[in-house]
């Protein structure tokens, strides 16, 4: 698109600047973005202090013999028909770049009737050789997900929609941790402690019939007070955690029946939002499959791992950093921590362990496509090796991963950074790995008093799955539904009730879904209802209801006035005729292709929604100063149909990548 061949101008002619020093890109990595102060130019460019150091001279002076010797002599920037229409430089150093309005503005409306100039989506990604593959939502099986999970969730196939949109070829993957300490409480709550597997109470609301709250409110909370004054438990929960290593226990039979209950109910509550997922994998496999044994082998061997004879960690094997520390691997009574099976877990998803496992159907999604799970293969002989030659498989070709993208809670850095140290000590490329931490999200003081929590003290909550403080996903999208059910109806009294439903929930996943991604990653987010379904200010309902306000005026103008678009197209429009709001939103409707790629080349779908809230910003501008259907200027409205049009364009491709729904009325 347009930018695109703007970038690529002032690419060009720094590349013969770095000719006139002798020097090459290599060297000297310039960027190009944009000024944080948008009177200095459309871009700017670091150039000069990067030739700083090199020539011995400050950048203003380097800025000012670029700007003024080397450019204009060189005649290949500035010209009568180029992009640019000046360049100039500020202190301390930075070289701008204004666009040529007039130039840019024609090019724009010379494309203007072709709606496929803004789908980059990759046609051919079956044809990649690379994979990328994305862990995301991992909740483990034994509670219904709450809040705090759904930025994993949203995070992570935000990102899935953003790379598949720029042509990647993507999997995603849900880790189901069936194996661990906290399957092993509920386990214990079941078969010992007394408590039933079925939901009793035909008058309970539909969250609380659901298996997953169930586990999580009643068994996994009351178990664990029960271990305060019955020491026995935890000595089930122990001889339970080994007997899942045993594909053939009755625990293990048992507990696949109990995590299979409550994933599905887990899944559904992701499928209400719009996620979806290629494959389900389950941690017990990894150590019934021998993927652990054999890897285990390997950091015995090499001595990576060491078992301790004294001290704290007597009689288990450990792994000793020289930056994060000691971490037991397994315990004295030779059970597997959860940091030991995901070592394994890891080196397979980057193709480094001959593949044990088989993809049989498991569910069929909100979005017609088929989520398959992993299942042990037959039993053949030789054993697990290492191998880069093995077999294709239909869903996940190993050969071709180029990137393994985790994204976990940012409580797990430190064992995130031990697990990359252990991949590089196994000779693996650890550059492949790469895990994106989160902070956790707490809930405001109104969302609280929203959903009748009492908190003495508090301003907000830390949520906590053991103590059994937390909101449920289902809960908190249930009370959206609710809230948006009224404003809409109140805003539309003339609409149906099924009209009104359909609005309210698309505008509750949308406000949802939204919310989690608009933050930097580092950043601890307080969730608000209330806020994430205002109408003004950065959220999803600004969004839809500035797509809603361009759809109604579109919807009345007839289909001849944008035949005059095209009848009309090969005038050259005057570039005085338009304001600056109209140049500033043509502008960046046109940087959609650049955003979209950088935020599937920085893996960050903040990139992409800071976009979109700022088109929406724009064109609520143009919707207030540009009016279409009063304008006595026929080809003047025109071309306001057609910036219209195209913006609608844009804003429909960025909320559908997101997950916000395109809606005609709010």
């Amino acid at each position: 698109m347009i930018v695109e061949d703007v970038i690529n101008e002032i690419n060009r002619s720094l590349e013969v600047v770095l000719t006139y020093y002798n020097l090459n890109r290599s060297e000297v990595n310039f960027e190009i973005t944009e000024p944080h102060v948008k009177d200095f130019g459309d871009f700017s460019t670091n150039i000069c202090f990067l030739l700083a150091k090199k020539l011995k001279k400050s950048p203003n002076e380097i800025a000012d013999h670029i700007v003024n010797t080397i450019l204009p002599t060189s005649r290949i920037l500035i010209n009568n028909n180029g992009l640019i229409e000046t360049v100039s430089f500020i202190n301390p150093g930075f070289i701008n770049f204004k666009i040529n309005n007039k130039v840019f503005v024609n090019e724009f409306f010379k494309e203007g009737t072709n709606n496929s100039k803004f789908d980059t989506e990759n046609k051919n990604i079956s044809n990649s050789n690379e994979l990328i593959l994305i862990e995301h939502t991992s909740v483990n099986p034994n509670k219904a997900l709450h809040v705090g999970h759904l930025r994993n969730a949203i995070i992570g196939d935000c990102l899935y929609r953003i790379l598949r949109t720029a042509g990647k070829d993507v999997r995603v993957i849900n880790y189901i941790d069936d194996s661990g300490v906290q399957v092993a409480d509920i386990i214990v709550g079941f078969r010992h402690a007394g408590f039933s597997t079925r939901i009793d109470g035909q008058e309970l609301s539909r969250e609380k019939t659901k298996f997953d709250h169930y586990c999580g409110n009643e068994i996994y909370v009351k178990t664990n007070e029960l271990y305060k004054s019955r020491p026995d438990l935890e000595i089930k929960r122990k001889t339970i955690l080994k007997e899942l290593e045993d594909p053939e226990s009755e625990t293990s039979h048992f507990t696949k029946t109990i995590v299979d209950r409550v994933l599905k109910d887990q899944l559904e509550t992701c499928w209400n939002l719009r996620c979806r997922y290629d494959l389900l994998c389950f941690e017990s496999q990894i150590v019934q499959s021998n993927l652990w044994n054999y890897i285990f082998s390997i950091l015995r061997d090499k001595g990576i791992i060491y078992y301790e004879k004294v001290g704290k960690n007597s009689d288990c094997w450990v792994y000793k950093s020289t930056k994060e520390g000691d971490k037991v691997l397994v315990r004295s009574d030779s059970t597997l921590t959860y940091f030991a099976k995901d070592i394994p877990f890891a080196v397979w998803k980057l193709g480094y362990l001959r593949n044990p496992f088989d993809y049989v159907f498991y569910a069929t999604q909100w979005d017609s496509s088929i989520l398959y799970r992993t299942k042990i293969k037959e039993k053949r002989s030789g054993t697990v090796e290492s191998s880069f030659d093995f077999e294709k498989e239909s869903l996940i070709d190993f050969n071709k991963i180029s990137k393994v993208i985790t994204i976990i809670d940012s409580r797990q850095e430190r064992l995130q950074n031990l697990l990359v140290e252990i991949l590089g000590k196994l000779g693996m490329d650890s550059s492949k790995y790469k895990y994106l931490g989160y902070e956790p999200v707490i809930l405001s003081q109104s969302s609280l008093d929203n959903l009748g929590i009492s908190v003495m003290g508090k301003n907000s909550l830390h949520m906590s799955g053991r103590k059994g403080i937390y909101i449920e996903a289902d809960i908190a999208l249930s009370n959206l539904e609710e809230r948006s059910r009224v404003e809409t109806r109140n805003r539309n009294p003339e609409l149906s009730e099924e009209e009104i439903a359909f609005i309210s929930k698309e505008i509750s996943i949308s406000a949802v879904r939204y919310f989690f991604i608009k933050f930097d990653f580092g950043k601890m987010i307080t969730f608000d209802i209330k806020e994430s379904l205002s109408l003004e200010g950065d959220t999803a309902s600004y969004i839809q209801y500035a797509y809603a306000r361009g759809k109604r005026v579109e919807d009345k103008i007839i289909e001849a006035s944008f035949l005059k678009i095209q009848n009309n197209v090969e005038n050259k429009v005057e570039i005085t005729d338009f304001s600056s709001t109209e140049i500033e939103l043509i502008k960046h409707i046109c940087r959609y292709d650049i955003e979209l790629r950088q935020a599937a080349n920085s893996i960050d779908p903040k990139v992409l929604s800071k976009y979109l809230f700022h088109l929406a910003t724009l064109f609520n501008n143009f919707y207030e100063k540009s009016p279409i259907l009063k304008e006595k200027n026929v080809i003047l409205a025109t071309y306001r149909a057609l910036i219209l049009n195209n913006t609608l364009q844009i804003l429909k491709r960025c909320m559908s990548i997101i997950g916000i729904t395109p809606l005609k009325r709010m």
